[in-house]
């Protein structure tokens, strides 16, 4: 795997536990670990439960993180993936806080950037006895998905978090109508924060029309952090490749993707030689299948965690 520094204006000096939400009974017989994708202000795991009921009705507690969170000032996606490898290794500090065990997690799954670093990982021994479950998550990384996303980072700095947003939320859903479903989730509840503040509007009128003579209104502190996440999370995944990790990995795999994705499309996907690693395209969702499309995307995870275990 290669990848480059985020652009110098990262996220964090230190990296405390990292942020988390719990969905399901803590004492459930199971745990299954998700990453999630990046977003400018962690969502408290709610974009994962449009599809958490597979895992909860197969007798799962899981632990959603911010895979952010731990992003330290400087870091490229390896030293990100190295870091969530000894925070989430049995006897790590998950372990503890889980109540201690050995015990790796029976699931392991990611969503975009969260998808990415669970390939990643998988070249881990612990990592072999879970079953990984992956929603647009990049196994490689190519000229054209870098170019998209140093576009969309670089609109930041450039024209602000809300036209960032914008272009982050043309490309994830793909032509065709909005879905229904898309609404409230983690992007597109921080696009409408941001489209919604009057100082966001005068900022971004002030700087793309040059008849407006007024003074700039600033952006506020967290709009500030929040287009820092933004930007340094995009560039994380800047020549991202996990294919030696996905190919050698000896159990089951499922990749879930939306066919109408103009970012991560099938071809940034990869698998294994395995009979139970699969590739599922999700029709008429875009890179946020568990939005777009939630009954289907939950019926293809419940389906997969069926046959694993007959």
């Amino acid at each position: 795997m290669t990848s480059r520094p985020p652009h110098p204006e990262p996220a964090r000096t230190s990296a405390p536990a990292p942020a988390r939400a719990v969905l399901g009974d803590r004492g459930a017989p199971r745990h299954a670990v998700v990453l999630a994708p990046v977003m400018p202000r962690w969502d408290q795991g709610a974009f994962f439960r449009h599809v958490a009921e597979p895992l909860l009705a197969d007798g799962h507690r899981i632990t959603v993180y911010d895979t952010l969170s731990l992003l330290r000032e400087g870091d490229d996606l390896k030293a990100l993936v190295d870091r969530w490898g000894q925070y989430l290794a049995p006897g790590g500090p998950a372990a503890d806080e889980a109540g201690g065990g050995d015990a790796a997690p029976s699931v392991l799954a990611g969503n975009a950037l969260g998808g990415a670093v669970v390939q990643a990982l998988l070249d881990r021994e612990w990592t072999h006895r879970s079953r990984v479950v992956l929603l647009s998550g990049p196994t490689v990384a190519d000229d054209e998905l870098n170019t998209t996303l140093e576009r969309i980072a670089a609109a930041v700095t450039g024209r602000g978090l809300a036209a960032a947003l914008g272009l982050l939320d043309e490309v994830v859903r793909g032509p065709g109508p909005r879905p229904a479903a898309e609404q409230n989730t983690e992007q597109n509840t921080a696009q409408n924060t941001a489209q919604n503040t009057a100082q966001n509007t005068a900022q971004n009128t002030a700087q793309d029309t040059a008849q407006n003579t007024g003074p700039v209104q600033p952006p506020s502190l967290d709009e500030q952090l929040a287009g820092v996440r933004l930007a340094a999370g995009l560039r994380l995944l800047h020549d991202a490749d996990a294919r030696e990790p996905v190919r050698g990995f000896p159990g089951p795999l499922l990749h879930v993707y939306g066919e109408q994705s103009l970012l991560v499309r099938r071809h940034h996907l990869a698998t294994g030689p395995r009979p139970d690693h699969h590739l599922v395209g999700i029709p008429g969702a875009g890179m946020r299948p568990h939005a777009d499309q939630a009954a289907l995307t939950r019926g293809t995870i419940a389906r997969f965690l069926g046959a694993e275990e007959s």
